[in-house]
This record gives C-alpha cells, structure tokens and sequence, in this order.
C-alpha cells in the first residue's frame, strides 16, 4: 500500500520548484541549470520512493540498530544550512549563489523527514 505524506507532497513541490527554475532562466551557467535539474530529478525519485512502506521501516532500522544516530539528522541539517549561508554570502549574494542553494534543499528535507519519523516513534512508545 502507498503511504502519501506531507514529505511526499514537499519533494514533488521542490522537484517542479526546481525544474521551473532551471527551464525559466535559460542563461544561468551550464552547470548551475544541470545542477538544478539533477537535484530536481533527485526530487522526484525521492518522491517516488517515499511513497512505499521500506522508506519509513529503513528509517526505523537505521534508528534502532544506531542509537547514537539520533543528533546526526540536525548536525547535517545546520551543517548544510552554515555551509550555504557561507557559500552565498562569500559570493555576495548573488543569483547563482542563492540558486545553488535550492538545490541542497533535498537534504534537509531528506533529514527533517527522519526527525519526524523518530518523533512520531518515539511519542508512540
């Protein structure tokens, strides 16, 4: 059975975010529109699989055999939030910069999606 959750529905909004973004600015530098449109790809089969049960049961198995994985989730989320702010405003802000930002939004989506899975577990018990 398919489970659609709010994730599910954030991934497909980032993936056509993206891939408007990529198709409506035909004069970015190659590798930014490529960038885009991979992680845009990425998206969608993120999407895809998060819609099947083993996405949610992975999750709970990496969380029980690894205890101590609980803090990685927000280390990687701030990591990747300081390495961007970094990264834009090293290039003064510019389009590029904050364009290449969108494109590691997936992370922390992937990640803020393990938070609540375990949340959720853990109010359970």
């Amino acid at each position: 059975m398919k489970r659609f959750t709010l994730f599910t529905f954030l991934y497909l909004a980032l993936g056509a975010c993206l891939t408007a973004i990529a198709l409506g600015y035909p004069n970015l530098p190659s590798s930014l529109q490529t960038s885009l449109f991979a992680s845009a790809g990425a998206s969608y089969f993120v999407c895809f699989l998060s819609t099947f049960p083993f996405w949610r049961e992975a999750t709970l198995g990496f969380y029980r055999r690894r205890n101590s994985a609980v803090i990685l989730p927000w280390l990687v989320i701030g990591v990747n939030i300081v390495v961007t702010i970094w990264e834009a405003q090293s290039q003064n802000w510019t389009m590029e910069a904050i364009l290449g930002a969108f494109s590691r939004l997936l992370v922390v989506l992937i990640f803020a999606e393990v938070i609540v899975i375990t949340w959720q577990v853990n109010s359970e018990h």
